[in-house]
């Protein structure tokens, strides 16, 4: 085994301590986001809505085969933006961690992934703070369509379901729109973050140390981009706002972890099924306790359909599959499409 000098390893560990200390704020301490209504609410077809209930799982699908083409990608272009504004704007003298560390952040989410020359698994289930939209019920109720409400769970982490296998970390987190906010929330993490950087016995003491597996150059960059891919993954076009979107993230973590995430090492269970003519990879969400039902609290049916005879079908459906204490309602919307 490679020996590496103490106090070289002593100085990096406290700037690793310092960035899971900030992560720690974000995730656990500040708070979190929640639907007011405690639901939110997944928008399907029938055929999905019969898959959901007696499979008792979700699909979570590929972020790059969405409607959305630019689904992550966006994400990444924004901080992009924000990087080469911070290189810009922050000088530093030749040689600098900081501002090395500035450029691979900028190489690897803006150049990397954003041209998809390397593609990071990300695999999203998508939720609406209404149950009864007309901009979804377009999408998804033009032959019928439904609205599933789905108990949300108060502790930051859980959601009523995982993947299945749990080898990949699921959360929660709501979409942000707006491209001035989503900027601002970028620069909230990279301006303390490289600002630890700039102390220049921390940096050369991460030189010094570079290739250890615990708190080298490679094991600090992830972190930080682990905390940076945690925000991106939230942000979407301003086109998109009426979908008033939640989405449960699946994908491997580096810091915080679920189950037996163990930072992808161990391949998620990765299914296919068709969709506008292309092979579109998903992978299942199952109820946190396999147990139990999936956390549906209210199925509403779409504004094209009689609700007195849609109703009694999901609640023939529900009852066939164990479900109970579910509200079954219609829409009221009166529209054709």
């Amino acid at each position: 085994m490679r020996e590496y000098d103490k106090s070289a390893v002593d100085l990096a560990n406290v700037a690793l301590t310092q960035i899971l200390t900030f992560h720690h704020k974000r995730e656990v301490i500040a708070p979190s986001p929640m639907s007011s209504s405690g639901l939110l609410h997944h928008y399907t077809t029938a055929d999905g809505l019969k898959g959901i209930i007696e499979t008792n799982e979700l699909w979570a699908t590929s972020a790059y085969f969405l409607n959305d083409s630019a689904e992550i990608t966006y994400g990444y272009g924004v901080l992009k933006e924000v990087l080469d504004d911070w290189i810009a704007n922050n000088p530093r003298p030749k040689g600098s961690l900081a501002l090395g560390l500035a450029r691979d952040f900028r190489r690897w989410f803006g150049e990397d992934l954003l041209k998809k020359d390397v593609v990071t698994p990300i695999y999203l289930a998508c939720f609406c703070q209404e149950d009864n939209l007309l901009s979804q019920w377009r999408a998804y109720g033009q032959s019928g369509g439904y609205s599933l409400g789905f108990s949300v769970p108060r502790e930051i982490a859980g959601q009523g379901f995982k993947p299945e296998p749990n080898t990949y970390t699921s959360k929660w987190a709501k979409v942000e729109y707006d491209r001035s906010d989503q900027a601002r929330k970028c620069k909230a993490i990279l301006d303390p973050m490289l600002a630890i950087f700039d102390d220049p016995d921390t940096a050369q003491a991460i030189v010094t140390v570079a290739e250890h597996p615990q708190v080298g150059y490679a094991r600090i960059s992830r972190a930080i981009a682990d905390i940076l891919l945690d925000e991106i993954v939230t942000f979407k076009n301003e086109a998109f706002k009426i979908e008033k979107e939640w989405r449960v993230v699946v994908r491997q973590q580096e810091l915080t972890k679920q189950g037996t995430d163990d930072g992808g090492t161990t391949p998620l269970a990765i299914h296919f099924r068709t969709s506008r003519g292309m092979v579109v990879p998903y992978v299942k969400l199952i109820p946190t306790d396999p147990a139990k039902k999936l956390p549906v609290a209210s199925i509403r049916s779409g504004p094209t359909l009689d609700k007195t005879t849609a109703g009694m079908a999901v609640s023939l459906i529900l009852d066939r599959n164990g479900f109970s204490g579910v509200r079954v309602q219609g829409s009221e919307i009166s529209v054709r499409f």
